[in-house]
C-alpha cells in the first residue's frame, strides 16, 4: 500500500524579508483525501514589486482554503482551477487596497496527489520537479521574457547568446495578481506515480543555485531531510544575495507497516495546522485591510 509523505524546510537567506510562502493539506484527513488527494503548495512573493510578502501568504491561504472546500462531486482538475483562480483574485483585490494595483504579485505552484497520480498547476517561475530513479525531470515552464527570447533565436532574429545575455530575460511575464491569467501551466492529463517518487516544489532560491545532481542528491533521503538538504547545500554556497530559499519535498512510497496504524482522520497534521493558521491570519489581515482601518 502506498503513503504520501511530506517535508519541507525554508530559509530568508540573505535577504531582509521572507517572501516565500508554502503550506500542506492535512494529510491525515482520510475524508477528505478519499476525494481530495494531498496538496501542496509553494509561493514566491515578487521581490520587484510592492508586498511581496503579503501576496505570496494571501495567495497559498486562499488557494488551500478554496481547494479544501472542494466537494466530493467535482473533480480535482476543476477543484485546482477554481482555486487558482480565487487565489488570484484575492491578491489582486488585496493589490487595490495596497494602492500598488499591478504591482503586487507571486508566483505559485501547486500539486496534489490523487489516488497514485500527480496533478499541478503553476503560474510564474517557481517549479515544480519529479525525481525517478535518480534523474530529475521538471514539469513546468517558466513564464518568464526569456521564453520570447528564445523564439526570436528560432526564427533567425536575434543570436543565442543575446538572449543568454539579455539583462531583463528573467523578467516575469505571468503571476498572481494580474486582472486575469492569460496563462497556466499544468499537466494535461494526470502523471502517473510510481514507487520511491520524490515530487519537489521549490522556489528560485533552491533551483536557481543547486545544479540537478546536487538536487538529486539531496531527494534520495527521507522527504523531511530531503528539504533540509537542499537549502542547508544551497546556503553552504554562500552566494551574495542569497534568495529567500523554499523546498517542499513529496515522498511517495510503500507504507512502512512497521510505523503502526496510521492516524484516524480526525487527527490534525501539524502543517495543515500551519496551513489553517496562516489562512486565518491571512483572512483578518485581508479583512482589517479591506474595511479601511488598515488602509494608509
Amino acid at each position: 500500500m502506498m503513503e504520501v509523505i511530506p517535508g519541507n524546510a525554508s530559509h530568508i537567506g540573505q535577504r531582509q524579508q521572507q517572501q516565500d510562502a508554502f503550506a500542506f493539506s492535512d494529510f491525515a484527513d482520510a475524508e477528505f483525501v478519499a476525494h481530495g488527494g494531498y496538496l501542496a503548495v509553494v509561493a514566491d512573493g515578487i521581490g520587484g514589486l510592492q508586498n511581496g510578502a503579503q501576496a505570496a501568504n494571501i495567495a497559498v491561504a486562499e488557494l488551500v482554503n478554496r481547494y479544501l472546500a472542494k466537494s466530493n462531486v467535482h473533480s480535482v482538475d476543476h477543484a485546482l482551477d477554481q482555486a487558482l483562480d480565487m487565489a488570484n483574485q484575492a491578491v489582486l483585490d488585496a493589490g487595490h487596497w495596497y494602492d500598488s494595483f499591478r504591482e503586487m504579485g507571486t508566483t505559485l505552484v501547486a500539486a496534489v496527489i490523487y489516488q497514485d497520480h500527480l496533478y499541478w498547476r503553476a503560474v510564474g517561475d517557481s517549479h515544480l520537479y519529479l525525481c525517478r530513479d535518480g534523474r530529475l525531470s521538471q514539469l513546468n515552464a517558466d513564464h518568464n521574457f526569456a521564453r520570447q527570447l528564445q523564439e526570436q533565436v528560432n526564427e533567425g532574429l536575434i543570436s543565442q547568446d543575446q538572449a543568454d545575455n539579455h539583462p531583463h530575460r528573467q523578467a516575469l511575464e505571468y503571476y498572481l495578481g494580474l486582472p486575469y491569467l492569460p496563462e497556466v501551466e499544468r499537466n494535461l492529463n494526470p502523471l502517473a506515480l510510481r514507487a520511491d517518487d520524490r515530487v519537489l516544489l521549490c522556489s528560485d532560491g533552491i533551483d536557481g543555485v543547486l545544479s540537478a545532481d546536487e538536487i538529486v542528491a539531496c531527494l534520495a533521503e527521507m522527504p523531511m531531510r530531503a528539504a533540509q538538504c537542499l537549502c542547508d547545500t544551497a546556503l553552504q554556497k554562500q552566494q551574495a544575495g542569497q534568495d529567500n530559499l523554499t523546498a517542499v519535498v513529496l515522498g511517495y512510497q510503500v507504507r512502512d507497516a512497521r510505523a503502526g496504524q496510521k492516524s484516524s482522520g480526525k487527527a490534525k497534521n501539524p502543517w495543515f495546522i500551519f496551513s489553517y493558521l496562516g489562512f486565518l491570519l491571512g483572512s483578518v489581515y485581508r479583512a482589517y485591510w479591506f474595511s479601511g482601518f488598515g488602509h494608509p
